[in-house]
């Protein structure tokens, strides 16, 4: 450590070592902290601590900066050092300027500063610097002296002790006014240790400034400046402006690349002595600090001017620019070439920097002139294999060759659909161009390509070989091909140069080509010159050197049919006998022989599902006040079909204004399976006869004219009115409903619409009522005659056949009116009057079955047989149905093996569960369904043949028919209506309708086209083809007489000959036919018309037979729900005669094969037989196809309907929709006396009342006696013997619509066995109002008409429960009800 002397002093906080190693690193550095080579720091005391340096000048450096600030982990510390040690000797107090000793004796006090020995040599040297000093420690008593040798100033003073003998504070004192003088003349003179070898040389060249008041030693290596603070500091900024001055500033590659010449001009001029240097990232300035700043500020100047721009080229050439040393290239070429250099640099554009703008502007030109980019659409097979190959082995060797040296080009091929169909070339322009011109020349000269000429005439695509040969075109190394799409043209191939000169011949070929058509009468001519004339045309065509060719026939308008009537229909034997709708004569009216037809009558379903669904024609919606969404109809067509739908209503409402019952139509838009939307105009209800009826009803009758107007075939509409808006009673609803589609079926006229879908949509509270109410109110209205074609619904039985010939059925209806030999009844054999089937199955049993179902002992999972009572079964199962799937199914197979066991061969099962039960209907459609299968596959079932499930909910129907299609998939599985099938039976004219005639081959003309070099050529050679094909020609003609008798088949069959001989046929004024065309075929069109004459006649005769038949007898076909269908006048005709060995057709179209034996038709396609009938109608009265036949002579007779019968369950339903009391037996009244004058009554109601729904029939009941019986069987219903019950509402016979009311024992008196009776009578209610007890007839309509009164009057006009008709004709006794 004796190598470092000179020791600085400073006081910081602890320190590590660590730290202590750091701050001696910061000492070491001479351009930080001053110094140099330093020994380790040490710790004097407390917080003070000594550097040593081995050098003094190294010392005085560090002592000039009066802070020192270094960066150390914990934060930055700012550090003063000194020569003086701060610590003291224990005696004395601590002072930061210099180390002090103090010595005491009894007299004074002393106390040692070191001080800078120069300070101390310059307080000596200067006398006045030197007085000054005494004279201010003399102020306070003191001497000091001066020792240069020890480098330190002895202060001494004389102090008095203070009591005690002590100094005391006395001493604390004096030494605290000691070191305030010792700061002030450290702070009044300073020195400045001159250590820089140039500041050295200036300060000793000029000592000028020497005075008393600053000083300059010299004698120990450096020279020292002493002197008064301000003195001293303002010699030492002299001396250090005059050092020569160091400056970095940050610049970049590329800017000091464009600016160094420039600057170091002007460094030269201006500034010689300042000097720079290149650091990285640096330029470095050294020298006098003003020329140094000056030339830092040009040299922010010239950065400042640096121009960029950015030159905006395509990304493939800048990824050219990137890699192929283009830029390094073009700056040594710019370098050598502008005074001020230019920088290409790529980030990621392109980016040209420079001092001149016309630098710029010459290198972006130079640039864009010499780079290029380019690419080139490949034409035709250029662009596929194996071209396109080719074309790629030929650019790779040119770019092989031209980028050898150094990279010029490159070539990339650019996919497309179909391969590779675009060329990039990216490089140095003049190399581009030589590549565009090698693909240019390759696609011209080496690649096929294509091209297309137009043909004028379409025509000429088909005999365009024979054109090449006429016109002599010879295209060598082209290949011309013939396309008809998308317009007759011809397309040349080859060599791109070829085709256009192949294309340039043709055109000139083709424009002077004469061409022209040829027609001749019939389209024999055509037939003739592809035939036995093929010769002879080659031969025209050879001498006239033209081409001909035939064209399609063309229609002209020279037939023209003449309209004429006939009132003699004929009938032709050899073909077999058909039913015919007569149409009208030609010119004529409809003949008399018109009847009503089921082909004339439409097919009724009642669909299931939501209006907006229907795929139909026309859909048919209630709105009130013109508004699309007033109605929950409306708003779910608007939900569906949208924005779409509310522009097409907007559009249409806005220009029509109208009235209750008015019809607006609306264009289906595509989003709805229907064309047209007809919305009726509705009113709210406001009773039976106010005007909203009227409207409905005039809107629903407007909608099915409509369709028949239109020509539309399906309609769809829902049970109008029952709804939140228009509050129609749902009776009242049905009956207007029922009465439009009812009234337009019974309409004589024949209509296009032949499907209606009335729509009930399932879970709401009232659609199972609602679907029960329509059925009885269609059925009731088929039943007497045919009103539509056929009724079917969405909840038809269902028919299963399982394996060992069981049939599994499900049926909607009510258990109660099964007639199966076992019916099961559930029940907890606890509450018997809950509502449900237990409840209705003890109802139509019996007390007596009650009361065994009772005091039966019943252990948990027993079934309990009881007899059947009054239910027409042989016995009846009574099961208690838990509430768990598995039970319900092991109770099914149960109930089967139960009927084995009794030899019973039918069964009827309720959804066990799913009504009082509250099980889902889907649960226990899958475990009763489950149950059969297991029961029906375990075992061979010998007796039970079959299972019908009987289902009352809609809900639980539909639940069942969507579990069994899944269960049973692979069984025989259909309902009993047949598929409507596309067979219809032929509609035959009452006499040939020539007009067809107009459109048919017979009308059409042969055509040929003449091609040629010349007007003359085509003309002669035309005229030469018409002659040799009318001599093969004759012309023959049939008066109008032979024609009346030809009906349409006959007139079909004819043009069919006509068409095949090719014959030519024209009507003239007269009405002849004159049929020409070649010899042989008018001949055959002859005999064949003849032939027909004679067979009409035979066909009239079977035609006017089966007519009269129809109109006396009446067969009849069960439809699928059990309803009788009249079957068609052929199959009428072919039964009675017994001509059954083809079978039979019904009105749908199928065939059906008979045994009268049994009176049983069979279908394969329907699981069961269907009944036939046979009416006998009378001269003046026509049977109900309801009715049973009766004997000759027999006027009345009584019928038990029997229970198993569609008609016995309606008629039980209604009952027991409001009466629980069972029923006996159902009889139906056949009167024919009583029934025909109810029918004259109710033609005259209908078309008086036609406006406003007609005679409005409706089943009601009439409860009597059975005394009464047989007199209201006989001679009907007598309004003379009213008042027996009370005449509340008028002298009239009084009709219930309730059963509940008839069945008071007030009305139907019980007899002597407890039973009752009632009627169900049709009733003409037509137009009604309010009864009163004075009416002996319905009052006047309308006072001014006395003679129009009201039909019936009522109870009620809001809710009629009773009708009242005053004319006997007004109401026939249609069934007898017995019950108890």
């Amino acid at each position: 450590m004796e190598e470092y002397k000179h020791s600085l002093f400073f006081v910081a906080r602890y320190m590590t070592d660590k730290e202590k190693e750091k701050l001696r690193r910061y000492f070491q550095k001479r351009r930080q902290s001053g110094g140099g080579e330093c020994g380790v720091i040490q710790k004097v005391s407390g917080n003070s601590y000594e550097i040593r340096f081995k050098d003094k000048e190294d010392q005085e450096r560090v002592l000039q900066k009066k802070f020192h600030n270094i960066s150390l982990p914990d934060g930055e510390v700012q550090l003063t050092v000194s020569r003086i040690n701060p610590t003291e000797t224990p005696d004395q107090p601590k002072t930061s300027q210099a180390q002090t000793f103090t010595k005491t004796n009894m007299k004074s006090l002393e106390k040692i500063y070191h001080l800078d020995v120069f300070l101390l040599r310059y307080m000596t040297d200067n006398p006045k610097a030197f007085t000054y000093l005494q004279k201010q420690f003399s102020s306070i008593g003191c001497e000091v002296e001066l020792n240069c040798d020890e480098e330190e100033a002895v202060v001494r003073g004389d102090v008095d002790k203070g009591p005690g003998g002590t100094f005391g504070g006395v001493a604390e004192k004096w030494e605290q006014q000691v070191d305030r003088i010792i700061i002030d003349i450290t702070e009044e003179y300073n020195c400045y240790h001159v250590v820089e070898a140039k500041q050295v040389r200036v300060l000793l060249q000029d000592q000028s400034f020497v005075n008393e008041d600053i000083m300059v030693y010299a004698d120990r290596g450096y020279p020292v400046i002493v002197g008064k603070a301000e003195a001293v500091k303002k010699r030492a900024e002299i001396l250090t402006k005059s050092l020569p001055i160091r400056k970095e500033k940050p610049i970049t590659e590329n800017q000091l690349k464009l600016i160094e010449q420039e600057f170091c001009r002007e460094l030269r001029a201006h500034y010689p002595d300042v000097q720079y240097s290149r650091g990285k990232g640096i330029i470095i300035l050294e020298g006098l600090e003003d020329e140094l700043q000056s030339g830092a500020t040009k040299l922010d100047e010239l950065i400042g001017q640096i121009k960029q721009r950015k030159s905006q080229f395509p990304t493939p050439l800048l990824n050219f620019i990137s890699f192929s040393g283009v830029i390094s290239k073009y700056q040594a070429r710019f370098q050598q070439s502008f005074r001020n250099p230019v920088s290409i640099e790529m980030r990621p554009d392109l980016v040209l920097s420079s001092l001149s703008t016309d630098a710029l502007d010459e290198v972006q030109a130079a640039l864009v002139k010499d780079l290029n980019v380019s690419t080139i659409q490949l034409q035709g097979a250029a662009a596929v294999s194996p071209h396109v190959d080719e074309l790629k082995d030929i650019l790779n060797q040119a770019q092989s060759a031209a980028n050898r040296d150094e990279l010029r080009v490159e070539v990339s091929f650019i996919p497309g659909i179909n391969g590779v169909n675009k060329v990039r070339l990216v490089g140095y322009s003049e190399n581009v161009l030589q590549f565009k011109d090698i693909i240019q020349d390759y696609q011209l000269n080496q690649v096929t390509s294509q091209d297309t000429v137009n043909l004028s005439n379409p025509e000429f695509a088909d005999c365009f070989g024979k054109i090449l040969d006429l016109t002599g075109i010879k295209s060598p190394n082209v290949t011309l091909k013939i396309s008809r799409l998308p317009n007759p043209c011809v397309i040349l191939s080859g060599p791109q140069c070829k085709v256009q000169e192949a294309k340039q011949a043709l055109l000139s070929a083709l424009a002077s080509l004469t061409s022209d058509t040829l027609v001749l009468e019939g389209s024999g001519a055509q037939q003739y010159y592809q035939t036995s004339g093929k010769d002879s045309k080659e031969l025209v065509e050879h001498s006239f050197r033209v081409i001909i060719r035939e064209q399609e026939c063309v229609s002209t308008p020279a037939v023209k049919s003449k309209q004429r009537s006939s009132s003699s229909p004929m009938t032709r034997l050899s073909r077999p006998p058909v039913s015919r709708n007569h149409s009208k004569s030609v010119g004529g009216t409809a003949t008399a022989h018109n009847v009503s037809s089921p082909l004339n009558k439409a097919n009724i379903a009642i669909k299931l599902g939501s209006v907006e669904d229907e795929q139909v024609n026309v859909l048919v919606v209630p709105m009130v006040n013109k508004q699309l969404t007033s109605t929950q109809f409306g708003k779910c067509l608007l939900k569906k079909a949208g924005n779409a739908l509310q522009s097409k209503f907007n559009s249409v409402a806005l220009n029509y204004s109208l009235a209750p019952g008015d019809v607006l139509q609306v264009d289906g838009p595509p989003s709805l399976g229907c064309s047209k939307i007809f919305f009726i105009e509705c009113l709210p209800w406001d009773g039976v006869r106010g005007t909203s009826v009227q409207a409905l009803g005039k809107g629903l009758r407007q909608c099915l004219a409509l369709c028949t107007q239109q020509d539309l075939s399906s309609l769809a509409l829902p049970i109008l009115g029952p709804g939140i808006l228009l509050k129609y009673p749902p009776c009242e609803a049905i009956q207007v409903l029922t009465d439009a589609v009812c009234e337009f079926g019974t309409s004589a006229s024949s209509s296009s619409l032949s499907t209606i879908h009335i729509i009930i949509k399932p879970g709401y509270p009232d659609s199972d009522e609602l679907y029960r109410d329509l059925c009885q109110h269609l059925s009731m209205n088929q039943g007497g005659e045919e009103i539509f074609r056929s009724l079917t619904s969405d909840l038809d039985e269902i028919t299963i056949k399982l394996g060992g010939g069981v049939k599994l059925r499900m049926v909607f209806g009510d258990i109660t009116n099964e007639t199966t030999d076992l019916v099961v009844n559930t029940t907890d054999f606890t509450n018997f009057d809950l509502d449900g089937v237990c409840k209705r199955v003890l109802a139509e049993a019996g007390p007596k079955v009650e009361a065994e179902l009772k005091a039966a002992t019943i252990n948990p999972g027993s079934m309990v047989l009881t007899e059947p009572g009054r239910f027409l079964c042989k016995a009846i199962l009574h099961v208690c149905g838990e509430k768990t799937a598995g039970h319900i199914e092991g109770l099914t197979q149960l109930i089967i093996k139960s009927c084995e066991t009794n030899h019973y061969t039918s069964v009827a099962i309720p959804a066990l569960c799913t009504g009082a039960g509250g099980l889902q209907p889907g649960l226990v459609a899958g475990a009763i369904l489950q149950g059969i299968k297991n029961a029906t596959t375990s075992t061979n079932l010998h007796t039970l043949r079959d299972i019908r499930i009987i289902l009352y909910k809609m809900d639980v129907f539909l639940a069942f028919q969507e579990e069994a299609k899944q269960m049973f998939s692979t069984a025989v599985y259909s309902t009993d209506a047949l598929p409507k099938t596309q067979q219809q039976e032929r509609r035959l004219s009452a006499s040939a309708d020539l007009s067809i005639l107009n459109n048919s081959p017979a009308s059409q003309h042969s055509a040929f086209l003449f091609v040629g070099l010349s007007r003359k050529s085509v003309d002669d050679a035309m005229a030469k083809l018409r002659d040799l094909y009318q001599n093969q020609c004759s012309t023959h003609t049939f008066r109008k007489e032979e024609l009346d008798s030809l009906m349409q088949d006959d007139m079909t069959e004819l043009m069919q000959l006509i068409e095949t001989q090719g014959l030519y046929i024209q009507n003239d004024q007269s009405g002849d036919l004159s049929v020409s065309g070649q010899k042989d075929g008018v001949t055959q069109a002859v005999i064949a018309i003849n032939a027909v004459l004679h067979g009409n006649l035979r066909r009239e005769v079977r035609f006017k037979e089966e007519e009269d038949l129809y109109t006396r007898v009446v067969w009849c076909i069960m439809s699928h729900n059990r309803h009788w269908q009249r079957l068609p006048k052929t199959a009428n005709y072919n039964l009675e005669k017994q001509d059954i060995a083809r079978g039979i057709v019904d009105a749908q179209g199928a065939t059906w094969t008979v045994d009268l034996n049994s009176m049983e038709a069979t279908n394969l396609m329907v699981a069961e037989p269907r009944k036939l009938k046979r009416l006998e109608n009378l001269p003046d009265f026509t049977m109900p196809l309801y009715w049973d036949s009766m004997a000759p002579g027999e006027k009345v007779k009584v019928v038990a309907v029997p229970p198993s019968s569609a008609e016995y369950r309606t008629l039980k339903s209604a009952f027991r929709k409001t009466e629980s009391k069972t029923v006996m037996k159902i009889e139906r009244l056949q009167n024919i006396h009583l029934r025909r004058g109810y029918e004259v009554q109710k033609k005259h109601i209908s078309e008086k009342n036609k406006q406003e729904g007609g005679a409005r029939e409706k089943l009601l009941y009439h409860g009597t006696t059975k005394d009464s019986c047989n007199s209201i069987t006989e001679t009907g219903f007598n309004r003379r013997f009213c008042g027996q019950n009370g005449t509340a509402y008028g002298a009239g016979v009084y009709f219930a619509v309730n059963a509940s009311y008839s069945a008071n024992a007030r009305y139907s008196k019980p007899a002597a066995d407890n039973s009752q009776v009632m009627f169900v009578a049709r009733v003409l209610t037509g137009i009604y109002t309010q009864g009163n007890k004075d009416m002996n007839v319905p009052p006047p309509r309308d006072s001014r008409r006395p003679h129009d009164r009201f039909d019936s009057v009522v109870d009620k006009m809001d809710n009629p429960q009773m009708y009242i008709v005053f004319h006997d004709n007004q109401s026939y006794p249609d069934y007898l009800i017995t019950f108890k």
